[in-house]
């Protein structure tokens, strides 16, 4: 449980900490010298019911407001502080905008140094302090009004902060552990160890993580020698916890910066590009003379409407990025209005589904707008298109079952779900549970997993038989159709690697039969004329011959006394019957014998030793029809080039 102070600068936020708990939270010289927060600071309370509960300090001057937005990520509880004597400043609207865009709703107000002020001072700052909050949306806000040597008033605040606390839901243990790093130090006989809030997952002693960071050129891991969670040891730390992880490996203290983040997935990237839902900051003008010391009349203090391609700084964890805003679906946004935008960003950072920010103008004096990540990996074109806004709507859940339920809706030629779970950071175990829950039908095709509903798998089925239909109709003289020309044919926009899949589970349910690279309707056949049989008698019986490696084109012409134009026509014309494989301009291969050479494809890959070197020695074939060849079965998915290694994806029956 993480509760943070919120406040102006001098209001009695580090002396409100400090009764509470104990400890000074100001750490730094610099800190000590001047009586001010500049940085965040940290103390721990031991509550009687064993909660361990982490006090978040943050800096109430304008010119930290920055390393206070680091402070409020991840907090349940955020008591905001006033001092009697100055009643509600600037930076008193300031972090109630941010608290209210960064979605905290559990909110305790303090009065405080009610010793230095009359009642009726306490009264009146009471009532404006009631007025702010109501105005921000924050209703049925506890207040409490007391001076920090009033060891009384103190402890009725620690009980009901202990009791709030008790009260709220456990965090869901949702995706990888991933945690924003504020700060890292080399600690003697320990070595590196690094300190942030944990904002997704679990980690536990032992585990490796990675190192997402801009400029990076590739991830670098370390392993957790030890954990301290909530300021104890621990065997492991979990969301919403504060933590520190003393680390070995590839990681070093130079390496690590504020802002950065240490990840479990090892898959994890950086983006410049985010597709948000954001609103304007909720500032409140009428509260200038609600004070002894009125409200300065600043920018910070006035409604802001925000245009689009405003310049801006993105502040997400603890990194403060320059950004511009490309406003989606509206051409301006008014304070209490919520609209879909693009920030593009001048540097890499880590960012997932569901990721709170808050936005600061150009100049970083005033908090401008906030709101949620939806899509850390959009597209780069298209991005105000309807179909495209309707995708970030459907994304728009704090579920994750909710949000693929809406895709999958939205999208009846599927979802791609190994995209989807990078986006929502979800681990494997994660998306099966979601996909079960949801009743999706899923399949791998490629290097990509799909998920559609039962009804638009059923639908999609239907319109490829209606499509193999039409065709027949139309062309009476060709056994089927390949995938190319069904997925022309299709009144839906397929992908590829659906459509394979589609017409497999028709090839199995024997609705459609599969010749070679054509499909064809049961019970619809089309043979070759008398005339063409005894020319493919000729040909089969040399493709027999030279098999791995058939002859070429003008070969074959000799054979068949036929001119090259003639024999690229039959040779065609016995591809569309379903006898033959196209794989080069100038050969053509046999189905049994193509599905001999992925059979050795499939064995060299599971030894990892599928390279033009490997393939060319196990199959007989020269080099250079072997680089053509794996080239052709790189282009119908069955294999992925990495390198000079390739590896299958695919069984050889569903693709020859």
């Amino acid at each position: 449980m993480i509760i943070a102070t919120a406040g102006h600068v001098d209001h009695g936020k580090t002396s409100l900490v400090r009764a509470l708990t104990g400890t000074n939270t100001d750490r730094l010289p610099e800190e000590k010298k001047r009586g001010l927060t500049i940085d965040i600071g940290f103390a721990y309370l031991q509550a009687n019911n064993g909660q361990r509960l982490a006090f978040i300090d943050v800096p109430g001057h304008e010119k930290f407001v920055r390393n206070m937005i680091a402070g409020v990520g991840m907090v349940d509880i955020a008591i905001l502080v006033v001092a009697a004597d100055d009643g509600p400043m600037p930076q008193t609207l300031e972090h109630m905008a941010i608290l209210q865009l960064m979605a905290v709703r559990n909110i305790v107000a303090v009065i405080t140094k009610v010793d230095l002020v009359d009642s009726d001072r306490v009264t009146t700052v009471s009532a404006s302090v009631d007025e702010l909050l109501q105005a921000a949306g924050f209703d049925n806000t506890r207040r409490f009004s007391l001076a920090t040597n009033d060891q009384a008033a103190v402890t009725s605040l620690k009980e009901h902060i202990v009791q709030l606390a008790d009260s709220q839901p456990s965090r869901h243990q949702q995706g990888y552990f991933r945690m924003a790093i504020d700060r890292s130090f080399t600690l003697d006989g320990s070595g590196t160890v690094v300190t942030g809030t944990v904002v997704g997952g679990e980690i536990n002693r032992g585990d490796n993580v990675t190192l997402v960071s801009d400029g990076v050129d590739h991830l670098k891991t370390a392993r957790v020698r030890s954990i301290h969670a909530q300021n104890a040891e621990s065997e492991s730390a979990k969301i919403g916890q504060r933590c520190a992880l003393n680390i070995a490996g590839e990681l070093s203290r130079p390496m690590l910066n504020r802002g950065d983040w240490l990840v479990t997935n090892a898959d994890a990237q950086c983006v410049n590009v985010v597709d948000v839902v954001l609103s304007p900051a909720l500032f409140v003008e009428d509260y200038r003379n609600s004070s002894k010391k009125p409200l300065r009349t600043n920018s910070s203090s006035t409604r802001f409407t925000l245009q689009h391609w405003t310049p801006a700084h993105l502040h997400l964890g603890a990194a403060d990025i320059p950004c511009r805003i490309a406003l989606l679906n509206v051409d301006e946004l008014k304070p209490g209005e919520q609209g879909l935008a693009r920030l593009i960003c001048e540097k890499e950072f880590s960012a997932v589904h569901g990721d709170r920010f808050v936005l600061r103008d150009q100049s970083a004096r005033k908090t401008i707008a906030g709101g949620r990540v939806l899509d850390p990996y959009p597209p780069k074109r298209g991005r105000s298109k309807p179909r495209r806004l309707q995708e970030l709507h459907a994304l728009d859940e704090q579920s994750p079952g909710a949000a693929l339920s809406n895709l999958l809706e939205l999208t009846p030629t599927g979802v791609r779900l190994d995209h989807f779970s990078r986006q929502l950071n979800l681990n494997p175990a994660e998306l099966e549970s979601v996909s079960i829950q949801l009743d999706v039908v899923t399949h791998r095709a490629g290097s990509e997993m799909w998920g559609l509903t039962r009804e638009h798998s059923g639908s999609l089925q239907g319109a490829i038989v209606s499509v193999l239909h039409e065709f027949h109709d139309d062309n009476p003289d060709a056994l089927g159709a390949d995938t190319v020309r069904i997925k022309k044919l299709c009144p839906l926009p397929i992908e590829m690697d659906v459509l394979d899949y589609h017409l497999h589970l028709l090839v199995e349910s024997k609705q459609v039969i599969k010749s070679a690279t054509v499909y064809r309707l049961a019970g619809r056949e089309a043979t070759l004329s008398d005339a063409d049989q005894k020319q493919w008698a000729l040909v089969h019986e040399q493709l027999l011959a030279t098999s791995p490696t058939p002859p070429r084109v003008t070969e074959l012409a000799v054979v068949l006394d036929c001119s090259v134009d003639d024999t690229f026509q039959f040779l065609n014309h016995c591809v569309s019957h379903g006898k033959l494989y196209k794989v080069t301009d100038n050969r053509y291969f046999l189905p049994q014998t193509l599905r001999d050479l992925a059979d050795i494809a499939i064995s060299l890959s599971a030894s990892d030793s599928l390279t033009v070197r490997d393939f060319r020695d196990q199959s007989g074939v020269g080099r250079n029809l072997v680089v053509e060849l794996l080239e052709y079965f790189d282009r119908c998915r069955f294999t992925l080039r990495m390198g000079d290694r390739r590896k299958t994806l695919n069984s050889p029956e569903k693709k020859f």
